[in-house]
């Protein structure tokens, strides 16, 4: 069938009308509001391009066997949605800064064309994730700009058109090969109706099951373990280390708050379940849409480390104080590090435990996820960001560590006492604010935290 008698075709006709209707609209919306969103649009715009374009050629084409065919295939798209989330981050002091995160959460979904059995599903998470900085921006402007408030209203607009023709078309995964040259005589009814085509393929197998959930449920106790169990328990990270879950306060509970209801036609979610679902999101889009030859190499004077899963081995010994360390996309896997180092940074990284001796500047962690990290002599600043379980063990040379924490949640220092026990602090996440005579602003952490 040749390409432009594709056009007509319902799947792509149908994908083309989200791209000419409603997302036309945010675009011309976007570029009126202006800021940085302009350029973010321009990368969103290339994504759907380049999906269209993916899409109209699998159709035609027989699925690759091999899966570096389909991450060549599928670069365009991934080198979007790295660039869209990196222009987030770069961002962060921008005035728009949670409309850019509100595109940022949400744009995982395009990474569906890999997800199967329920890629429509897949898509919903990222909507509820993105639904979190839209609020944002709804509670900001809602009485200062309507534009805004359409804005945000257009781009989960998106996302559901996205989510309705993805549950239509690719029920159970992306279609490859129904209107190849092989089956030019099938009806083009739409490729959800599996009567509609005679000679398609059975579907493929499904794909193992997802990893268990990165939080287990333990109890929370005050009391760590002994050194020997810290050290088994960041070798076996995901296989039954503790975790420390929060209650969840009554400010944040949908049905005691009405208005958390009525802020969008969208239910939003709480704030820790869009977290934990960004970050299983993030995580799964790295390893389908980004995948690339794990790497443990002195360049210059940094150390990287990226792409490795399944390792308790990973070691770097011949250091010094000049040589930073950089890991990036690890995942259920362990790091030693001996030797004093500047600095050592941990982005986008899931599971992954971290001892090391002694550093001068900082230890900074990234869009993480379920980290932990021993200090075996003495750091004096650690930076939390965007994180979701990190769990931090001092010794008893580092207790004046610093720590700066910022939209993260679930951490705790354990502080050593006794011969090798920890006793555990955590890390308060919600906080009250009130002006004392009217003139300073007093800041104490919130009881109802669970601190």
């Amino acid at each position: 069938m040749d390409v432009h008698a594709t056009d007509n075709l319902p799947v792509l006709r149908d994908y083309n009308t989200i791209i000419s209707g409603v997302f036309s609209s945010f675009v011309t919306l976007s570029r009126k509001i202006g800021g940085e969103l302009p350029t973010m649009i321009d990368h969103v715009t290339c994504l759907f391009d380049a999906q269209q374009k993916f899409i109209q050629k699998a159709l035609q084409s027989k699925k690759p066997t091999n899966d570096s065919e389909i991450q060549a295939l599928i670069k365009p798209q991934s080198t979007e949605i790295e660039a869209v989330c990196d222009y987030t981050n770069k961002n962060r002091k921008s005035p728009f800064f949670h409309h850019l995160s509100a595109i940022s959460e949400g744009i995982p979904a395009f990474g569906w064309i890999l997800v199967s059995p329920t890629p429509a599903s897949y898509i919903k998470e990222m909507s509820d994730a993105a639904q979190f900085y839209a609020n944002r921006v709804l509670k900001e402007f809602k009485e200062k700009d309507p534009n805004h408030v359409e804005w945000v209203k257009q781009w989960m607009r998106v996302l559901t058109e996205l989510h309705a023709y993805v549950k239509q078309y690719h029920t159970t995964g992306l279609t490859w090969g129904v209107y190849g040259q092989q089956n030019s005589g099938v009806t083009s009814a739409g490729v959800g109706n599996s009567s509609s085509v005679a000679t398609r393929p059975p579907p493929p197998p499904p794909p193992p099951p997802p990893p268990p959930s990165l939080l287990p449920s333990s109890t929370h106790v005050d009391d760590g373990p002994s050194r020997a169990e810290l050290l088994n328990s960041i070798n076996a990270l995901g296989t039954g280390a503790a975790s420390h879950l929060k209650k969840v306060p009554d400010e944040l509970k949908l049905h005691k708050n009405p208005q958390l209801r009525d802020q969008s036609t969208t239910q939003p979610a709480t704030r820790s379940d869009v977290s934990n679902k960004s970050h299983e999101a993030t995580s799964n889009a790295s390893s389908t849409l980004t995948m690339a030859p794990p790497k443990l190499a002195l360049e210059g004077s940094k150390w990287v480390v990226e792409f490795h899963s399944g390792r308790s081995d990973l070691k770097i010994t011949e250091t010094n104080m000049k040589q930073t360390i950089y890991v990036y996309k690890c995942s259920n896997s362990t790091l030693t590090v001996q030797g004093k180092v500047n600095s050592i940074v941990l982005d986008q990284c899931t599971k992954v435990g971290i001892q090391f001796t002694s550093v001068v500047s900082l230890v900074e962690f990234i869009n993480c996820c379920g980290m932990k990290v021993q200090v075996l002599d003495h750091v004096p600043t650690i930076q939390i960001e965007k994180t979701d379980g990190c769990h931090v063990y001092l010794s008893k040379t580092s207790l004046d560590t610093q720590f700066i924490t910022s939209k993260s949640s679930e951490m705790t220092i354990n502080v050593p006492f006794g011969d090798g026990e920890y006793k555990e602090h955590p890390i308060p996440e919600q906080f009250k604010t009130h002006l004392k005579d009217g003139k300073a602003l007093v800041t104490v952490p919130n009881e109802s935290a669970g601190v």
